[in-house]
């Protein structure tokens, strides 16, 4: 009898230890304590991902601010105590993405020699490269490094990159926000060459996920590996958008024998809406991937209507297996997948 009620007061004692702690994208520091929503710290980088929290700790993201970074949470709650990401504030969900919008004002872009012009990408992704970059809503070509970018881009929606450098074209003489004032927008998506989880969770357990979005990645919003068990992910959602090779994945599960993985209410890629408007969606995304390859459209198509009439086939069967998976919202505890 003494040692269960000594069991029952260091579990006491335990919750009563646990921690709160702040992140703010837009109005937190990383000098600051972050025990507080006055001071909060500012990356996920610097005392998140490269911290130490004990079972029963919050960590709350800021409503409405954005990371261009991953989540790899540390350490592992345990039963009865989970580790917990949720939010604070008011407003949106707060977004973790890969996007790394180049700042759409002249002051960004630099000439460099015939018809390139570079800019900065500002990203705290350990080991980056690119594989897409979205001009507006068209996707630009990528070109070979080669011996140099500047010689490598030649024609509008050409790209080119030399890390943290992205290289677009634009005749000399035009900045690049007048060339593409009528997209309205640069935006790399940043990766790495592995592949880029957003959210990381590799060998941890306990631990609970609300309210968080994670937006335009080319790999995976949420990646479970290893020995990673007692999960709940609840009122997310995940959205790629991206398109590149079999990905995006919204949430994959990789890990060793789990028994208790749990998607609450969440929304994966094209979640919640009918059949019909995923078709749309998906066509109209297609479209304009390959306005921007045209050479391929106008060289390589023989008959265009058929190669849309093949392609809406494709797409019908895309559509009926995101209706089937587990990227659709989910109401109710589901068990562990792999996809």
């Amino acid at each position: 009898m003494r040692n269960l009620m000594l069991m029952a007061l260091l579990a006491l004692c335990a919750r009563s230890w646990a921690a709160s702690y702040y992140v703010s994208s837009s109005s937190g520091s990383d000098a600051n304590n972050g025990t507080s929503a006055s001071t909060p710290w500012q990356t996920l980088g610097a005392h998140v991902n490269g911290g130490t929290f004990s079972p029963g700790d919050v960590i709350y993201l800021k409503r409405g601010d954005r990371w261009n970074e991953q989540l790899v949470p540390p350490s592992s709650g345990n039963s009865g105590s989970p580790i917990s990401f949720d939010t604070y504030g008011t407003g949106a969900a707060p977004i973790i993405t890969a996007a790394a919008p180049i700042p759409f004002v002249s002051g960004s872009w630099t000439y460099i020699s015939g018809s390139t012009w570079k800019a900065t990408i500002a990203s705290t992704i350990t080991s980056p490269t690119v594989n897409m970059v979205q001009f507006g809503n068209l996707y630009g070509r990528k070109r070979p490094y080669g011996s140099g970018c500047a010689s490598a881009i030649t024609s509008k929606y050409d790209w080119c990159l030399s890390w943290p450098y992205l290289y677009v074209y634009s005749p000399s003489g035009t900045n690049p926000v007048s060339t593409y004032a009528s997209d309205g927008s640069i935006v790399p998506t940043v990766t790495q060459a592995a592949g880029l989880s957003i959210i990381s969770i590799a060998g941890k357990n306990w631990l609970t996920f609300q309210h968080i979005k994670i937006q335009a990645f080319d790999y995976i919003g949420v990646g479970i590996s290893g020995a990673s068990d007692n999960l709940v992910f609840a009122n997310m959602e995940v959205d790629g958008i991206v398109p590149f090779g079999a990905t995006p994945l919204g949430f994959y599960v990789n890990a060793t024998n789990p028994a208790n993985i749990q998607f609450l209410n969440d929304e994966g890629l094209f979640g919640g809406k009918s059949g019909a408007d995923k078709k749309d969606a998906a066509m109209s995304f297609l479209e304009s991937a390959l306005a921007t390859v045209d050479a391929v459209a106008q060289r390589e198509i023989v008959d265009p209507k058929k190669f849309k009439n093949g392609v809406s086939k494709i797409i019908d069967g895309t559509v009926d297996c995101l209706n089937a998976s587990t990227w659709a919202k989910e109401k109710s505890p589901v068990p562990a997948v792999t996809r």
